[in-house]
């Protein structure tokens, strides 16, 4: 079953509301748009992963997408982590086009695409560093050791897998989009004795589950100042920011369209990408209102929860 369902990034839903705030000629918005470039092809990858592993007979496994674990002073994550009685597999979703060459003797990978060849780490690297940290995450919380198996998965179809060494590693642990089921039946059936009982199979499941942290934001390292992101309510027609509100709905002065809740997206963009608080101020700032009055009417109908009394009032999220 899966206990723990992966998210939608929180990575791509900040880079669209940075996209979509930096003006056009910024010289940072070729980086983001290159980040959002990696980011939705690893969404994808991993959504692909999700797909396969449902094909399997789920009551065998606690199933945890994306889970988020803190290794003391800093944190890995699995994209996906099964969880039987007898054994663990982690599976760390790859999804890139072109031509994957493993050079094992340097943990290296080449990718090759349109004439052009990068180097990566190897996968299988990190996959045995998040075996090796999962390890030690159970023993610091005094689990029974568990055998922990790992896989690299190759979510497109189309990309071509090389291992010019020969490395029986790649060949056994590296699967294409159709290999990665019968993988998993092969530690199956080799892992018959179950290790768990089901009261320790569930608390372990239970743990991890509480310790699940969510990614932060990544926003620090593009090093955007605040002050250059574009202010006020885009319209969802024209995407100028020129919408003014009367009348009880927004209306744009370039293209003349209207709208009843264009300041919702705006509010989104402000936690994203400004601040995890907002008070009615900055809120008015920041979408361009003059009424304290109608921006707190604005903030009541959202779903935000509200801090504080009269003045010092402000709100989250959360």
């Amino acid at each position: 079953m899966i206990v723990k369902k992966r998210i939608f990034p929180l990575r791509i839903l900040i880079n669209d509301a940075v996209l979509r705030r930096l003006p056009p000629i910024h010289s940072k918005r070729n980086e983001v748009l290159q980040d959002q470039m990696k980011a939705w092809a690893g969404h994808k990858g991993e959504e692909a992963l999700d797909y396969y592993t449902s094909l399997i007979h789920e009551e065998q496994f606690h199933i945890f997408q994306g889970i988020r674990l803190s290794s003391g002073s800093n944190h890995f994550q699995i994209d996906s982590l099964l969880l039987s009685p007898a054994f663990a597999l982690i599976i760390e979703a790859k999804n890139m086009a072109g031509t994957l060459t493993f050079n094992a003797p340097f943990n290296q990978m080449d990718r090759s695409l349109n004439d052009k060849t990068d180097t990566f780490e190897d996968p299988l690297l990190q996959a045995k560093r998040h075996r090796l940290l999962l390890q030690k995450w159970l023993q610091t919380n005094h689990f029974p050791h568990i055998p922990i198996e790992y896989l690299v998965f190759s979510s497109n179809p189309s990309t071509a897998l090389r291992n010019p060494h020969n490395d029986p590693e790649v060949y056994n642990r590296v699967c294409p989009p159709g290999k990665i089921i019968f993988k998993i039946e092969d530690f199956l059936s080799k892992y018959k004795r179950e290790v768990l009982s089901v009261k320790e199979h569930k608390k372990i499941s239970n743990v991890l589950l509480r310790s699940d942290e969510p990614s932060p934001s990544h926003l620090h390292q593009f090093k955007i100042p605040s002050e250059d992101f574009l202010t006020g309510v885009q319209c969802p027609s024209c995407s100028m920011y020129a919408m003014e509100r009367y009348a009880g709905t927004w209306n744009c002065t370039h293209c003349g369209a209207t709208a009843k809740d264009a300041h919702k997206q705006a509010i989104e963009d402000y936690f994203l990408i400004i601040s995890p608080t907002l008070t009615n101020k900055q809120f008015r700032h920041f979408i361009h209102l003059n009424s304290p009055k109608l921006s707190t009417k604005l903030l009541s109908k959202m779903d935000l929860k509200p801090h504080g009394t009269t003045k010092g009032i402000y709100y989250t999220t959360i």
